[in-house]
């Protein structure tokens, strides 16, 4: 018993402590593997947000609102980056707590599916899938930053927008294979009434490839990092008062506010509103995701070649129309538009995750980057979490009507107005020129 406490001990240590030096095969190795991890997180993300989660939470009970304000949870919990910059600072080895904390975050959302099986009572059971959705996504913020660079430690800064738009089409086409799986046995469960059974399966799912994920994030090798360390309130004021970067955060806290006030109620509306079926939605999210690859890739090359910040301004803009053209998003003509709008969301997508997420690591101070990147990432997300509220007040009060035929409910008069806003945002980016990135 005690040899196998001593081989286990050395196993953990030599895994997540090991203080060798890492080599070109490490990092190549490592690159190679961000790539699988990549995979399962999409896979587990697609299977936990989205038109999955809006059709659980609708099965248990929660109104449009409350399903839209679910969807908004994880980026409120952004929040907890500020704070957990100051733990991640102060380590010289972070993959041990990344790697720990990914796994319970993806478990517990593999366990919210479950919620039915012990809990009967409904108000009690939506309660408890709320909350322990909402635990998950504690994990997965306090530890998201630190993630982050740790990719980007692997990936040398001439070869980055190549990775990332490499990475981003391979996690996207896993995803969507899978989304497309799980869709029809979804609807296969529905046309039995059967839709809770068909959530457990979603749910072991996510189980299994929580498990894929975690092995692959034990086997990246990672680079030592200088521990410093840093007071709480460095953490909430240094990078606002640092000037340059200010105006990136600014930036940031604009698009979560464009995009968080109708984000969340895309996947309601195509679900409650245009009452599509999974196989449907998960079609389209092919449609998206294949393009998404493509872009993906060539966004990437654009990046490299010209700079990140005019990457993200047109992928950006291209959105912000996407997301103003939902206004004539209806049941009759969802089946004619929605398949253009979901390739041209595609190819926006393509650009924006890969370039919003380096942009922020970019204008950092290279010393400071979890620091300011953990501040940034917890304002912007505050700011979309208000914003998802802001929208939830706005259904209520914005009315139904019907302009020259064509009927308009609230949510399409949201959508309109993301859009709207999501442009406003692209404009005032113009303010990031004087940075030279």
């Amino acid at each position: 018993m005690i040899e196998a406490v001593l081989l286990l001990k050395e196993k953990v240590s030599r895994t997540y402590f090991s203080g060798t030096t890492m080599t070109e095969a490490d990092f190549s190795k490592g690159r190679r593997l961000f790539i699988a991890e990549g995979c399962c997180a999409n896979g587990i993300v697609t299977l936990t947000t989205g038109a999955f989660l809006s059709g659980y939470a609708n099965s248990l009970g929660a109104t449009d609102s409350i399903n839209g304000i679910i969807g908004s949870i994880p980026v409120l919990l952004c929040t907890l980056q500020m704070f957990s910059s100051i733990l991640l600072e102060s380590l010289c080895r972070k993959k041990c707590l990344i790697s720990s904390f990914s796994f319970i975050h993806r478990l517990l959302l593999a366990s919210v599916f479950f919620v039915p099986l012990f809990i009967k009572n409904p108000g009690l059971r939506l309660a408890a899938a709320i909350g322990i959705y909402g635990t998950a996504h504690f994990f997965g913020a306090f530890i998201g930053t630190g993630t982050g660079n740790w990719i980007l430690q692997l990936v040398p800064q001439h070869m980055r927008g190549n990775y990332l738009g490499t990475k981003d089409s391979f996690a996207f086409a896993f995803s969507t294979i899978l989304s497309l799986i799980m869709g029809w046995v979804m609807d296969r469960f529905r046309s039995f009434s059967m839709e809770q059974t068909g959530f457990l399966v979603v749910g072991t799912v996510v189980f299994f490839v929580a498990c894929m994920d975690f092995w692959c994030l034990s086997s990246i090798s990672e680079p030592e990092s200088l521990p410093h360390r840093q007071k709480l309130q460095d953490a909430l004021w240094k990078p606002l008062a640092d000037r340059e970067y200010r105006k990136v955060m600014l930036t940031y806290m604009f698009w979560n506010l464009a995009l968080q006030i109708a984000g969340p109620f895309f996947s309601v509306y195509m679900v409650t509103g245009l009452k599509l079926d999974y196989t449907y939605i998960t079609f389209l999210g092919l449609i998206s995701s294949t393009v998404r690859v493509l872009a993906a890739w060539l966004w990437g090359r654009l990046a490299d070649a010209t700079s990140w910040l005019l990457a993200a301004r047109c992928s950006m803009g291209m959105l912000g129309l996407v997301h103003a053209s939902w206004l004539f998003m209806t049941p009759e003509t969802c089946y004619t538009l929605q398949p253009i709008l979901q390739a041209l969301s595609g190819a926006a997508w393509g650009g924006i995750a890969i370039s919003v997420f380096n942009l922020q690591y970019h204008y950092a101070p290279t010393e400071k980057r979890v620091l300011y990147v953990s501040a940034n990432s917890s304002y912007a997300g505050l700011c979309g979490f208000l914003s998802t509220l802001l929208g939830a007040s706005l259904l209520r009060v914005f009315p139904s009507l019907e302009i020259g035929g064509l009927p308009i409910t609230g949510m399409q008069l949201l959508f309109l107005l993301s859009g709207i806003l999501i442009l406003g945002c692209v404009l005032y980016m113009g303010r990031l020129r004087s940075v030279s990135i």
